[in-house]
């Protein structure tokens, strides 16, 4: 039985040229709710997207001829998708390969062999970031960004933190982020109060967090934003 998913119904553009790959993914997202389109190819990745408008794109690295990056690249060329949330499916795990994927413009990152859980995490968070951008409750989201949920374990993370972070591949549903933080900081946090600004054990990193509320003033997640 699928889990339930407020974003059930949007569309998700799947991109790979090896047959068994798009039948998984089409598998598990379908059982998730979504609706499931697919191209074999970069341009007719770049066809289906201008025709249907597809809410997100999961995006293979390596393909023949126009690659993924050239296909995110063109994506971001075209001012109606220049925001659509493009997660790139690799077997490349390195930064330098990332940071490739961060200048295409990529928006996530999901690594082969991936995990069911950690794909329909990254692709419901990628689907709320986009949400927030639109609605503008966010006024501007900075390139290190992490989701967490309201007990603070993370459900995904951007590019740009995977890189910040040295984070490459992990199973994200294992990741509590007050582990990264320092002694007064999961000290504060112990004691009941909220969270605003921190800085990172072991590190000069430091960022803040933003609750973010349904309209019922429901703690529904948070928003981490690092700054190296």
């Amino acid at each position: 039985m699928a889990e339930a998913n407020t974003y059930a119904g949007a569309t998700v553009l799947v991109v790979d040229d090896a047959p068994p790959n798009v039948k998984l993914l089409r598998l598990i997202l379908n059982d998730a709710g979504y609706r499931v389109l697919d191209a074999a190819s970069g341009p007719e990745a770049l066809a289906t997207l201008r025709r249907d408008k597809p809410d997100i794109m999961v995006l293979d690295v390596r393909m023949p001829g126009m690659t993924g990056y050239e296909v995110c690249r063109q994506i971001r060329e075209d001012a109606e998708f220049s925001a659509l949330p493009v997660i790139m499916v690799t077997a490349l795990s390195s930064p330098e390969d990332r940071i490739r994927g961060i200048e295409a413009g990529a928006t996530d990152f999901i690594t082969k062999p991936f995990n069911k859980k950690e794909l329909l995490a990254r692709v419901k968070a990628s689907l709320i970031m986009a949400k927030i951008g639109r609605n503008g409750i966010v006024p501007q989201l900075p390139g290190a960004v992490l989701i967490a949920d309201p007990d603070w374990k993370v459900l995904a993370l951007s590019p740009l933190a995977s890189v910040l972070l040295d984070i490459p591949s992990l199973d994200i549903q294992e990741l509590d982020f007050t582990q990264m933080l320092g002694p007064s900081e999961q000290a504060q946090l112990a004691s009941g109060k909220e969270l605003v600004e921190f800085t990172l054990a072991h590190s000069a990193i430091k960022g803040n967090q933003m609750p973010v509320m349904d309209p019922a003033g429901t703690l529904v997640m948070r928003l981490i934003a690092l700054m190296g």
